[in-house]
């Protein structure tokens, strides 16, 4: 019998040690219908009924992540996809948790730019929780106006739901630095759900945006309000 619990316990510590603190999350976006629902122009109705769900990949390591929509796994049309446009597009985002830096890759009329962000200055609500796919999770909130990229003011709710127990900071897209995986949020438009998580022996490489300069925010609203 002592035999056979050491054996055991053998085992379970080379399977923990064997785990490093580098995951793969597989989130699925869906859209809001209902921040559509008076719309009555008959090419934007078409264009929400075209949008169909997405999938993004976050990848994290015990210091940074990197966030996109996978194009490979989502079904696309030939008209735009409003769930794809809003849960990302075409961007590449970085956070690193231990220094704070949030950055964002896109394209502007071909042209590579990555835009430095602040990070959300969340709200947490500790007396709400919620079990997701056998995750207990907290609420965090950020509710206020803000100025979007054409500079132009809105008011923006983000809800996430985040699980202490996976002690990263990570999350979709702009989803960051909360004391926990983000497993579910939503911000009006569209819904990110996790679907999986893949735990990696290897620790993974997670490379920061270095294909254009990298510049404000408020620099990057200047430039679009020229174009």
């Amino acid at each position: 019998m002592k035999n056979l619990l050491t054996i055991i316990l053998i085992l379970f510590s080379q399977i923990i040690n064997a785990q490093t603190n580098s995951a793969t999350v597989l989130y699925k976006i869906s859209l809001n219908s209902d921040s559509f629902e008076n719309f009555s122009d008959e090419l934007a109705k078409e264009m929400i009924k075209q949008s169909d769900s997405v999938y993004a990949m976050l990848n994290f390591n015990s210091t940074a992540s990197n966030y996109y929509v996978d194009l490979k796994s989502s079904k696309l049309h030939g008209s735009p996809n409003l769930t794809r446009i809003f849960g990302g597009g075409d961007g590449y985002f970085y956070f690193n948790q231990e220094n704070k830096e949030m950055l964002h890759e896109n394209l502007v009329l071909d042209y590579p730019v990555v835009i430095s962000k602040k990070p959300i200055d969340w709200i947490i609500i500790d007396e709400e929780t919620k079990l997701i796919n056998g995750y207990l999770c907290k609420k965090a909130i950020r509710k206020r106006s803000e100025i979007n990229d054409a500079g132009l003011a809105k008011k923006s709710e983000l809800i996430a739901w985040f699980c202490p127990e996976i002690p990263f900071s990570f999350g979709p897209e702009r989803f960051e630095g909360l004391p926990g995986l983000v497993i579910e949020c939503n911000n009006n438009i569209v819904k990110f759900e996790l679907e999986k998580i893949t735990w990696h022996e290897v620790e993974l490489v997670i490379n920061k945006p270095s294909r254009g300069k990298i510049i404000s925010e408020e620099e990057f609203r200047i430039r679009a309000g020229k174009l």
